[in-house]
């Protein structure tokens, strides 16, 4: 019972700042959160009182969990078919790392905005788009770090990170320090499959296989 009442009080302190492609709070949108699961994180859905139809993209897989202060969850909804979604570097970032940590399809994006962007969680995962896994590595580490340092840390905004930067780490046959972020991105979500599996096939390449026994399978990297 009392783990009942803490999970609904998890669900319940979920609150989001929601904007569009424009950058702008979409009127009369806002998000529903399931229950949550043994992790605490919750699954997203977008609910609209219009009769355009509107898409979650960020938090990338739907997810988020109660921040440890008052800030609230960064998401991103855009209207379906909508064009000029992808002229906002938020939006193709968004879709970038969904397609990098195999979300969704691997579909042509146009991200000479993300290259050039000052936003260090922006350009690397530009770079990863671009297949410079190696350049990527500075600025998602510092993207990761800022995002750990906040007043209030969001835990879905560290995973996005801590993932992207595993990634990057593993592309680059940094294998430890990959190992390393995915224990971070497991920190925040212990029991996904992703972050375990990244763990896991990073160990097994750095020649520790012993320490990825019980976290999953050696599947291929995805």
């Amino acid at each position: 019972m009392k783990t009942a009442v803490l999970l609904f009080f998890a669900a319940s302190a979920l609150h989001f700042e929601i904007t569009d492609a424009r950058g702008k709070k979409p009127s009369g949108v806002s998000i529903e959160a399931s229950a949550p699961d043994a992790d605490g994180w919750c699954r997203l859905k977008v609910v609209t009182k219009s009769k355009t139809g509107y898409v979650l993209i960020w938090p990338f897989d739907g997810m988020a969990k109660a921040p440890d202060g008052p800030e609230p969850v960064p998401a991103i909804a855009i209207e379906e078919g909508d064009g000029k979604a992808l002229s906002n570097p938020r939006v193709v970032a968004s879709l970038a790392v969904a397609q990098l940590l195999g979300l969704k399809p691997r579909t042509p994006l146009e991200t000479a905005a993300l290259l050039a962007s000052a936003d260090p969680f922006f350009r690397g995962a530009g770079l990863l788009y671009a297949d410079r896994p190696a350049d990527a590595v500075e600025p998602l580490a510092l993207a990761l770090k800022d995002r750990e340092r906040q007043l209030t840390r969001i835990p879905s905004e560290i995973y996005a990170a801590a993932m992207m930067y595993g990634r990057a780490l593993f592309a680059a046959g940094k294998f430890d320090d990959a190992a390393v972020a995915y224990l971070k991105a497991m920190n925040q979500r212990p029991a996904d499959p992703a972050a375990r599996k990244g763990r896991a096939e990073a160990l097994i390449k750095a020649g520790k296989p012993e320490a990825a026994e019980g976290l999953t399978d050696r599947s291929p990297h995805r």
